[in-house]
């Protein structure tokens, strides 16, 4: 009698009972491990980024920045009013320049000055001058906006206390700007002071066009001791009370 075959025998397909042929069953793990040999090897780091994600991203940078450029206005602080009603209209001669708040255009326009002479307006003992309570600041606004045009060098003595430092001029800023912002120190806090236009400003721009350097403080008391330079137009009212 002949032996059975092997377990790990099976016979060849279709081959007849008498005359099968011994063939061996697949190995499955040898199989599986020349699976994996054929396989991408495994790498460290971070997969890179898609080209199609990065044209995605600059192009919405790129209209982002194209967005900001045409609604913006420039980034220009009398743009944007906090208030509905406008008390003022714009800039000397621009007749077709929109109404303007200059106390909102001041509020934003002195945040450069709140470093030196702090929110408050009370300044720093022994080093800026206070703006709250100060003679100059309730004096003759023409005097106030040649200062702010073309700074202010020197000794000054303000609510009793002397003051010696230096202050830039800041002629940089528009004619509206500087309204605003005397406009507001000049009703700010304690302070209860007329408006400063920004006709007035510009005159007093023009006036000056010839002063080299900083003023001084006796250089301003001369200022002050002359009449204002004459306005394209007559002032308006004074923008009321202060803000709180």
């Amino acid at each position: 009698m002949s032996e059975p075959p092997p377990k790990d025998v099976v016979p060849a397909p279709g081959a007849l009972a008498t005359d099968r042929e011994p063939r061996r069953a697949p190995d499955v793990p040898q199989i599986h491990q020349q699976v994996m040999r054929e396989m991408a090897e495994p790498r460290d780091g971070l997969a890179p980024t898609p080209v199609w994600l990065m044209m995605v991203f600059f192009g919405l940078l790129m209209w982002g920045g194209y967005y900001l450029a045409s609604n913006s206005g420039g980034f220009r602080a009398d743009v944007y009013s906090e208030k509905p009603a406008a008390l003022y209209r714009g800039v000397a001669g621009d007749a077709a320049a929109k109404p303007v708040d200059l106390l909102a255009v001041g509020k934003r326009t002195y945040n450069n000055c709140t470093q030196c002479h702090q929110a408050d307006g009370q300044g720093v003992a022994g080093a800026f001058p206070p703006l709250d309570g100060s003679a100059r600041v309730a004096g003759p606004p023409h005097v106030l906006a040649a200062l702010l045009l073309h700074g202010l060098q020197g000794p000054v003595v303000v609510r009793g206390q002397r003051y010696d430092g230096q202050m830039p001029a800041w002629s940089q800023l528009s004619d509206t700007e500087i309204a605003g912002v005397l406009t507001f120190i000049r009703q700010a806090w304690s302070n209860r002071q007329p408006a400063v236009t920004p006709e007035l400003v510009a005159a007093v721009r023009a006036a000056t066009s010839g002063q080299a350097g900083a003023y001084t403080s006796a250089a301003l008391d001369e200022l002050a001791r002359q009449a204002p330079p004459a306005t394209a137009e007559p002032a308006p009212p004074s923008a009321g009370a202060g803000p709180a």
